[in-house]
């Protein structure tokens, strides 16, 4: 199967995969074809069309068509979420395939915690994911792993303040921007992984839970209001 995976939690990542599984026997396997990325977390709009255009044309990719995107669902800051989610819709329209959300959060888990089971953590082993909220605040959940390939998160999913987070519990290790931009959630741990996103780890976690029967809307998790609120009332 021939994927686009789009996050554009923080940045811009795009990226095209070949993919096989799950199977009973084996996990997701990944080949990635083509890869772009860009940091500025206030440009998705005027670089996800060039990216996607440069991915497209690469000549691993172009010789056969797409079978799905994947895209991040967020919690995320609302402008960046926005313009990768309609980039992939806008895909899936018009190349007629279908199109798969995965919480951002889930996939940055997945990336850690295949981070920990690489330095000998068993399966029982607990992530806490904190990502840059803006305003100060963090959006944060604790994970485990379901499987090799999917997550499972422990509790709820919250926006707040940092110590937000913190009350959530006890966790082997920590992850995410929010835990770089404010060390007291990591508490002295090593931050495994920085970013706010997985474009890879999300491919995975889709496959797995398609597998199991899931279905994976595309409907974006805010959490928040946005920024800029309608005035209530007219002017006198």
């Amino acid at each position: 199967m021939r994927i686009v995976s789009i996050d554009s939690s923080l940045g811009s990542r795009l990226l095209v995969c070949e993919a096989t599984g799950p199977t009973a026997h084996a996990p997701v396997r990944l080949e990635v074809l083509a890869d772009a990325e860009q940091a500025d977390s206030r440009r998705h709009a005027e670089s996800l069309g060039p990216m996607l255009a440069g991915a497209l044309a690469d000549p691993a990719v172009a010789a056969r068509g797409l079978d799905a995107v994947v895209a991040a669902t967020g919690p995320a800051p609302f402008t960046g979420l926005r313009a990768g989610l309609v980039t992939a819709r806008a895909i899936g329209r018009a190349r007629a395939i279908p199109v798969h959300g995965v919480p951002s959060l889930d996939a940055l888990a997945r990336a850690a915690l295949d981070e920990l089971a690489a330095g000998g953590a068993g399966p029982d082993a607990v992530v806490l994911v904190a990502t840059d909220a803006r305003r100060k605040e963090v959006y944060a959940a604790r994970y485990r792993a379901r499987g090799a390939d999917d997550v499972e998160r422990l509790g709820e999913l919250v926006v707040g303040p940092p110590e937000r987070a913190v009350d959530l519990g006890g966790a082997d290790a920590v992850a995410g921007s929010g835990a770089v931009l404010h060390p007291r959630i990591a508490g002295g741990r090593p931050v495994l992984t920085a970013g706010s996103g997985d474009a890879r780890a999300q491919v995975r976690i889709a496959l797995a839970r398609l597998a199991a029967g899931e279905e994976l809307g595309t409907e974006p998790l805010y959490l928040r209001h946005a920024d800029v609120q309608m005035p209530v009332g007219g002017r006198r």
